[in-house]
């Protein structure tokens, strides 16, 4: 009797965000080569919360901040790299939104992208960061891999990751 075993899909290092001109966060998903992401999702949670969202607190409904691509309907247009303001993702992406659309302190944020292939998930692109992460970049860096860089690090960085 042969024993089933699945793998967990790649987590790369695809994405980076920064704060924009006018302070408002900003994102950049850079799936490998031509692939195409087939979605994404922003979800955000406090210290005191897990990323699955359990808490040993409660907290007020209009605490969670993010928003995600719909599980029902049709599948969204897949994407090739894209930049965008986190909290204005395109309207092609038809995201539903979860509380308030803004960079909150004391939050650690989210932002997955997945890319398919043969009906499964090849590979999710994965960036991790909080509002001091963000206002802690010089100009000219972004927050990626969990540090700041500048940007032709990052370009490297997808490179060498691909």
């Amino acid at each position: 009797m042969g024993l089933l075993s699945a793998c967990s899909p790649a987590q790369l290092p695809l994405a980076a965000a920064w704060l924009g001109t006018d302070g408002q966060p900003v994102a950049l998903v850079k799936p490998c080569g031509h692939d195409r992401a087939g979605d994404i999702d922003l979800f955000s949670w406090t210290e005191e919360e897990t990323a699955d969202g359990a808490s040993g607190t409660p907290e007020s409904p209009d605490s969670d901040t993010g928003w995600q691509t719909p599980l029902v309907g049709p599948p969204m247009e897949p994407f090739g790299t894209t930049t965008f303001p986190l909290f204005e993702p395109p309207r092609s992406w038809r995201t539903e939104a979860t509380g308030p659309q803004k960079l909150a302190p004391g939050r650690t944020y989210s932002l997955t992208f997945k890319v398919y292939e043969g009906g499964g998930v090849q590979y999710t692109g994965d960036l991790y960061f909080t509002a001091k992460d963000l206002t802690s970049l010089s100009p000219g860096q972004v927050w990626a891999d969990d540090r700041a860089m500048s940007r032709d690090d990052f370009d490297d960085l997808v490179d060498d990751s691909c």
